[in-house]
């Protein structure tokens, strides 16, 4: 009898020898660390009323209203901000970080204002109006002293979108059978060429700066195999990553895909230098995650403990799967995976993360919940540094 005892309690508390990664393996390291957050599955109940505090300090829900698109901005006159996009109308706002107030800095209505990216100067805003093929797309520009927005239509197709470091924007266009990327400059009205994708239907997880990487796959379904490519200066690279429902997010350095392996939805690591892939410490959707700024071995992700549905992802696509998300830091380096903060126990909130999104210097992690499209904000520190 006690040799059963020990040989349960050695399994419990080292885990197990088998492929799939235990929760030893997560490297919480102490649990009183005020950025270690984690649940009370996870941990000594005793620790919960520190961490909570912790974590409700860290984690702040910034809108209650429907956001299309938002961006952190710094400026030298108001400082560190957020602005935002409200859905439907178009209208832009600002929230001062420091004091939590918010004020709308244009109140011109784009109707059906449905996705958006905003400059980190916070001059220029690209909105896109209604969705599918009747989608438009306009440039806005904000004026000093003026809540008007001073407006450019862009006639292009456009399918994808996003803001660029240098006060850009980065667009893909339909182009034959496959697409044309684009820099627009909103100072000069000028489109600039990048690079071609050689099909239509692509989702495009955008870098930060015009040049990239910027990491390319076919829209994920689990019907159809899916290939993992990244654009670096307008140079191709396919990646030995491929599966059915594949899903991609990466850097310079590194590549997280997601896959159905047999009957199981399963997530890897790839260094871009290597052919081969590590199975990574938590199952995550990479739309999920996004690599930090500071380092390219280090993503912050979105991840729920559950073991996941069955030809994901799919079911998350369409709606028929809310995810109960952790916010979680993985170091593709160490093949670590820290929890930082489980929102539902923090702020009882579930969240379904969605639009992950960094500042500038890698401080806050912006998100929104897919249940009502509201944005939230994490005060982040990296801990693998």
């Amino acid at each position: 009898m006690l040799l059963l005892i020990g040989i349960w309690a050695f399994v419990l508390f080292t885990g197990t020898t088998s492929d799939t990664v235990s929760f030893t393996d997560f490297e919480f390291g102490d649990t009183t660390d005020p950025n270690v957050i984690i649940p009370e599955s996870l941990s000594n109940s005793e620790n919960q009323p520190e961490v909570h505090e912790e974590a409700n300090q860290r984690l702040h829900q910034l809108t209650t209203k429907q956001v299309a698109g938002f961006a952190e901005i710094n400026t030298n006159t108001n400082g560190r901000q957020v602005y935002y996009i409200e859905t439907g109308t178009g209208h832009i706002f600002s929230i001062d970080l420091e004091t939590r107030n918010q004020e709308r800095v244009s109140a011109t209505t784009i109707p059906l204002a449905s996705k958006g990216a905003i400059t980190p100067n916070g001059k220029h805003v690209l909105i896109q109006s209604n969705t599918g093929t009747r989608g438009q797309f306009v440039v806005g520009t904000l004026t000093d002293g003026s809540d008007r927005l001073s407006n450019v239509p862009l006639e292009q197709d456009i399918v994808s979108f996003a803001a660029t470091v240098d006060n850009n924007f980065i667009i893909a266009v339909t182009e034959g059978n496959g697409l044309a990327v684009l820099v627009y400059e909103p100072i000069t009205d000028q489109l600039i060429p990048q690079f071609t994708i050689p099909f239509r239907e692509a989702s495009i997880r955008w870098h930060h700066t015009a040049v990239g990487p910027h990491i390319v796959y076919p829209k994920a379904t689990s019907r159809l195999e899916g290939y993992v490519y990244s654009y670096l200066n307008g140079v191709v690279t396919r990646h030995n990553a491929t599966g059915y429902g594949l899903s991609a997010v990466g850097s310079s350095a590194a590549v997280i895909y997601s896959a159905v392996d047999g009957e199981r939805y399963t997530t890897y690591s790839l260094a871009t230098d290597q052919l081969i892939s590590n199975n990574t410490p938590v199952t995550l959707i990479p739309e999920k995650c996004l690599f930090t700024r500071t380092s390219d071995t280090t993503a912050i992700c979105g991840a729920t403990l559950d073991e996941p549905p069955y030809l994901m992802p799919d079911p998350w696509y369409q709606g028929r799967v809310v995810l109960n998300d952790s916010l979680w830091e993985y170091n593709t380096n160490s093949q670590s995976a820290r929890l930082l903060v489980f929102p539902e126990s923090a702020t009882g909130r579930q969240i379904d993360l969605i639009n992950p999104q960094l500042g500038p210097d890698d401080q806050h992690f912006y998100f929104q919940n897919k249940v009502d499209q509201t944005l939230w904000m994490y005060q982040y520190k990296n801990t693998f540094n």
